[in-house]
Order: structure tokens, then sequence, then C-alpha cells
């Protein structure tokens, strides 16, 4: 497994090797991830998957170091089964890969995850020597490769510890590089209420540690400081807890929260070349399964069931070990 770069790539690949591991020896599984990956490697639950973390700050000394730790591994080995789950480092690992097919007569295995809308740019290369491409969205006319199995999701069976909290609850999370125009946002509408709303609101705010102090100044500057929470990432985020989400619309992020609540307003991420945010979200909308409107709730919107996502598909990790594996 290779992923990198960001937690929509590397979650459903963890999420893959742990399941991988229950049917698979632990100690022949190879996940190859990056500096990004380093704070997700304690959800991966077996201590005997191997694991290899390469820097890829600089693509070049990354590609040497990807040749130098792989190639010894390609020639002991002739038929390895990869999966690249998305970013630049899988485009290195998985053309090695295909030249040992081409070159050396190895029969290995490529195959690629795309958890968005519209395929991210290592991922478009990588269906050109891949096997069989596994996409999340549905499509009208799928290619020769692809193979649709449903929006990866992590882990349905969560508590609802604080549901009856009397406070309304607002959670802004935005992964940890992407959320300061989210809190620009927040900021904005939070000037707009009048104390006696925001006495019966706790916020909880993600936002990168370098710009923390920043923004804790600001948020003090209109609203009590000790009704918001900071945090910059959380292992153990419950969607079912909130009455309100405002959320990046990565392929991860709106999945997870609209398997539990619609109570959540989206804002995609532009910065990216190909805006595949912007793509997700619109799908979603289209299907009248997040608000338009970002407003802050006067009182609690908890419901007392899950809000079912019909675009999830809970056992697609689990679809794509059975075309991996047999």
């Amino acid at each position: 497994m290779v992923a990198g770069s960001s937690g929509g790539h590397i979650f459903p690949a963890i999420k893959y090797l742990n399941n991988l591991s229950n049917i698979k020896k632990p100690n022949e599984i190879l996940f190859i991830t990056n500096e990004v990956g380093i704070k997700y490697l304690s959800k991966i639950r077996s201590n005997e998957i191997n694991k290899l973390i390469v820097n890829s700050k600089n693509k070049i000394t990354y590609i040497l170091s990807i040749l130098l730790n792989l190639t010894l591994l390609f020639i002991l080995n002739r038929k390895i089964t990869l999966i690249g789950f998305g970013g630049f480092i899988t485009t290195p690992v998985l053309l090695i890969s295909k030249l040992f097919n081409i070159f050396l007569l190895s029969s290995n295995k490529i195959y690629i995850h795309e958890q968005n809308f519209i395929y991210g740019l290592a991922n478009k290369i990588n269906y050109f020597f891949a096997k069989n491409a596994f996409i999340s969205f549905p499509k009208i006319n799928m290619r020769s490769k692809e193979i649709f199995v449903g929006n990866f999701f992590l882990d349905k069976k969560k508590s609802k510890q604080n549901f009856h909290d009397e406070l309304i609850k607002v959670l802004l999370m935005g992964g940890s590089s992407g959320s300061l125009d989210l809190n620009n946002k927040m900021l904005e509408e939070i000037k707009m209420l009048n104390d006696d709303h925001l006495d019966k609101i706790k916020f909880f705010i993600q936002i990168p540690d370098t710009y923390l102090e920043i923004y804790k100044k600001k948020y003090s500057g209109i609203i009590d400081i000790h009704k918001c929470t900071f945090f910059s990432f959380k292992n153990d985020l419950n969607p079912q807890e909130y009455d309100l989400i405002l959320s990046r619309s990565g392929s991860g992020s709106i999945n997870e929260i609209l398997y539990y609540t619609n109570n959540v307003h989206f804002i995609p991420h532009l910065v990216s070349r190909d805006q595949h945010q912007k793509y997700n979200l619109n799908y979603f909308l289209s299907h009248n399964m997040s608000q338009n409107k970002f407003f802050i709730p006067q009182k609690k919107k908890l419901e007392s069931q899950y809000y079912f996502n019909s675009l999830i598909n809970p056992h697609s990790i689990e679809k794509i070990i059975c075309y991996t594996t047999r």
C-alpha cells in the first residue's frame, strides 16, 4: 500500500491494510508513506506490518530513495500486489513495479484507489499502468479499468456519549493546513450573534499549530475564550455530537460526516489545481444531502437516529480486498 500527502489518501490505505491483515500475514504487508503519514501510524493495528517512511519534500531525493529501498524487494519478489491510494508518492512506486513487469517479466499486480469525484494528478498518471481503478463515486459511463466500490468509510461504530449536552455544540474542521479561511468565516458569523445566543454555544475549532496563538486572540476579541476548544488533530471526533459542523469537502470528511448527520455546511478547498473538493460537494448538493447556507442554530438540532448517507458503501474497502486478493 502506498499513500501520502493528506489524510484523505492515508485513511483508506490504513483501513485497507488493517482489514487485509485479518486474512494475510501482517509481516508480508508493506505500507509506504511520507512525512505526512507519520501522525496516522498509530491507527495501524498490527505492529508486524512493515512501514517505509520516505521524506518527499524534495521530489528528486524521494525518487532516489524509493529506487534504493525497493529495487532489491522487486528483484526478490516477482509477484507483488500494489495499490496506490493517491498522492505524488504513489507514482514512482507503481511505475517501478510496471517497469519490472515489462523488462524483467515480473507478475506484479497494480491497482489504484480514487476517493474523489475526479482523479487527482497522480492517479491520472497511475491509471495508465494500473490493472484496475477503484472509484468512490458512481458514473454513467465507466472506463474499462474502473470498478465502482462506493465511498470509503472509516468507522460506523461511534458512541453518543455527549449527545444530551445542553450547550449547542459547533465544530469547525478543515484539515491541519486548510482551516484558516474557515476560521475567518466562523469569526464573521460569531460577530453577528447576540450575547444570549453565544451563552448557549460551545465552539470546537481546528487550527494549525502555527496559527493557534494568532486565532486565539481573534476569537478572544469577540467571545469568551473559555467557550472555545482548539485542536490541530483529533483521533476521536464524532460528528453525531455536534449541532453544526463547518467542514472542508474532501471525500473522507464529506462521507464520514454525512453518515451521521446533515447538520453540516461544506466549503471546498479551492487551492488544489484540480479543485476536486468543489466537484465532491457539487455531487452531494445535487442530491440535497447538505446545507447550502451557513448559519449557527439557536437551539439543539441533534437527531436521535443516524443520518444514513445513501451514497456510502461501508464495505467498500472489503470489496477492494476481494478484487486484490482473489
